[in-house]
């Protein structure tokens, strides 16, 4: 009697999987007709679920209550695909990651959808090449703007940069602070290789060298500070831009790009 009720339970718990998922199988190439290879395919809660092949070719298997998946790899900007019903080889073209510098937020959009409007010739160029297997796409890529998200990020930084000035102008000749570097040591040379960007909330803990300085001068270019070295471990001198810094050296640091501890 355990024997059946094991069996049918088996049995029952394979029709679920087998009926509950879907096959989907497809290619990736990228919007300059590149094979997409080792592209990542992640479901809605980012779980990665599979992998393009050195070729740009996938298959998966899926829940069929998945509506939406996620392509996304080194160099491509992360696109979501609503899986169509009767589509199961999904064709698809990534964009490029771009930086668009010194341009608005709603501008870079504009840029972005300019190149987005272009997949459909794409894909038929990839047919033409033998690439894809279909002239026209049997899915629909939506649009994402990145403007929300931009502007977010530009509000923390215009908050965080406001923080740093304040952070700057608070500090008083004779004050004490320690500076975060990344050391090469390779041939002895002790050569000041890493500058750490401004850290909200960072302490000396979190960076594996620091060095304390007094602040001797204050310049408002760049947040720059001019600093005497009061205590270095480990070391008797660094090579920092050039120039060889010991224990009551001075030299000078933009605290508007780099790192600066305050205790």
């Amino acid at each position: 009697m355990r024997f059946k009720t094991t069996f049918f339970i088996t049995f029952f718990f394979c029709l679920f999987i087998t009926f509950g998922q879907q096959k989907i199988s497809g290619r990736v190439i990228g919007e300059d007709l590149e094979i997409g290879m080792g592209i990542k395919i992640f479901d809605n809660d980012t779980t990665e679920i599979g992998k393009t092949d050195f070729n740009g070719y996938f298959d998966i298997e899926l829940q069929k209550n998945y509506e939406k998946i996620i392509f996304g790899g080194l160099g491509y900007e992360w696109t979501k695909i609503k899986l169509p019903v009767n589509c199961k080889n999904l064709e698809i073209i990534l964009l490029n990651e771009v930086l668009y510098h010194y341009k608005s937020n709603r501008k870079i959009d504009r840029l972005r959808k300019k190149r987005f409007r272009k997949i459909p010739e794409l894909h038929l160029q990839a047919y033409n090449q033998g690439l894809f297997k279909t002239e026209k796409p049997c899915l629909n890529q939506e649009f994402e703007p990145k403007q929300p998200d931009l502007d977010r990020i530009r509000l923390e930084l215009k908050e965080f940069r406001k923080v740093n000035k304040n952070d700057f102008n608070e500090l008083n000749i004779g004050d004490v602070i320690k500076i975060p570097f990344g050391i090469d040591t390779s041939e002895n040379e002790n050569e000041v290789r890493t500058y750490y960007s401004p850290c909200e909330n960072c302490t000396e803990e979190d960076y594996d060298f620091v060095i304390d300085c007094e602040v001797i001068k204050k310049y408002k270019r760049k947040l720059t500070l001019e600093l005497i070295i009061t205590k270095m471990k480990n070391y008797d001198f660094l090579k920092y831009r050039g120039k060889i810094i010991k224990i009551n050296s001075s030299f000078k640091y933009e605290m508007k790009y780099y790192e600066v501890i305050i205790e």
